[in-house]
């Protein structure tokens, strides 16, 4: 059996959340679902590498531009997947591309942030999410989405419980065996001293980092000295460049901008507190990964933030500006805390192996090809 997986954020500059979703998905699929060959098709370049060792999984470059296919496939609903890739038993959409094909379709919806925050995209970008969303509501046999809040926020979306809807989360890597040495050398570099307050994800309004600079200048003086800077790593999105004008006039904030894995690695082993009060996500990878790492984590009690860490993280509402600052505060005073909520968050990302991913995913897969 033959299965289309669209793979276009492989090849993002920076791939985010869903590149690394299918960075974890197929090699474990390719196990899952020994019977299957599944064909990667992308806009990337023409020479592509591939990207997974096993014999079943091949790239295949989609002509024209990404651009163009995307208008095509949401407004014509042509070309067929089929023109180029030949029969299809099974389409995978891991994000709001949807395209067109006469075999089955299980989409993964990770978030319902263009209905939600539809601010944080812009205006043609937020057209064509919604009609992907569209597309996929209408067509996919099986809709995976990574939290309960997101399911949720389909169901009221459809007004009444949409048996399509599974909820599958991602999950967390093990953390590399990293030297002391190499993380002293990486935070050299970035001119980091170790113990500062640590944001990852994309720069744009959604995250609320707005709201994070001001608590963190609200610090008293003596908290401030103790833990150092607020240190932001990750690539600008919608309206970055805006937010970054903004928030790097302050004192004491630092932007690394995006990172590779080795340097981001060591920030974060460098790091003595995580803070993410974003507004709304439909999991928040980064959450886990700073738990998985043993770093105490600050987050939002809000969307699916609040199922992920509730029980292992400090939580606040994200829109009080002066909740966020006593968390940081409780936190900055409080060593045995800092320590009871690294070894409770430890404890969570445990539970979230991408195993788990792959096994839903593939049960789901099953399920459309008997």
């Amino acid at each position: 059996m033959r299965i289309a997986i669209f793979a276009d954020q492989l090849f993002y500059r920076q791939p985010g959340g869903i590149g690394t979703y299918i960075r974890h998905l197929v090699p474990g699929l390719a196990e899952e679902l020994p019977e299957a060959s599944f064909l990667l098709a992308h806009h990337g370049p023409s020479a592509a590498e591939p990207l997974f060792p096993c014999e079943r999984t091949t790239m295949r470059r989609l002509p024209s531009r990404r651009d163009v296919t995307g208008l095509l496939w949401h407004t014509v609903e042509k070309p067929l997947l089929e023109s180029y890739l030949g029969p299809l038993d099974l389409v995978h959409a891991p994000s709001l591309v949807c395209p067109p094909s006469e075999a089955p379709l299980v989409a993964t919806v990770h978030d319902l942030c263009v209905l939600r925050f539809p601010g944080a995209f812009p205006a043609r970008w937020r057209v064509f999410h919604r009609r992907g969303l569209t597309l996929i509501l209408r067509r996919a046999k099986r809709i995976l989405v990574d939290s309960y809040s997101t399911a949720r926020d389909l169901h009221v979306l459809g007004g009444k419980r949409d048996g399509r809807i599974c909820v599958v989360p991602l999950g967390v890597d093990r953390p590399p065996d990293v030297g002391e040495e190499e993380v002293d050398k990486v935070l050299r570099k970035h001119r980091l001293s170790p113990g500062y307050l640590l944001f990852v994800g994309t720069v744009e309004p959604r995250k609320n980092l707005s709201r994070l600079v001001q608590a963190y200048a609200s610090l008293d003086l003596a908290d401030r000295k103790a833990v150092g800077e607020l240190v932001l790593v990750g690539a600008p999105g919608w309206m970055g460049r805006r937010e970054l004008s903004r928030i790097l006039s302050q004192d004491g904030v630092r932007w690394l901008g995006h990172l590779p894995e080795g340097e981001l690695e060591a920030v974060y082993r460098g790091a003595g507190i995580f803070v993410y009060p974003s507004l709304y996500e439909g999991f928040g990878l980064p959450v886990l990964e700073a738990m998985a790492r043993k770093i105490p984590v600050i987050t939002s009690r809000t969307s699916s933030l609040l199922e992920l860490a509730e029980g292992a993280a400090f939580l606040v509402d994200p829109e009080e500006v002066m909740e966020i600052r006593r968390a940081m505060r409780r936190l900055i005073r409080d060593g045995e805390l800092r320590a009871q909520l690294a070894e409770l968050g430890a404890g969570r990302a445990a539970e979230y192996p991408w195993s788990r991913t792959v096994r839903l995913t593939g049960e789901a897969f099953r399920e459309m090809l008997c």
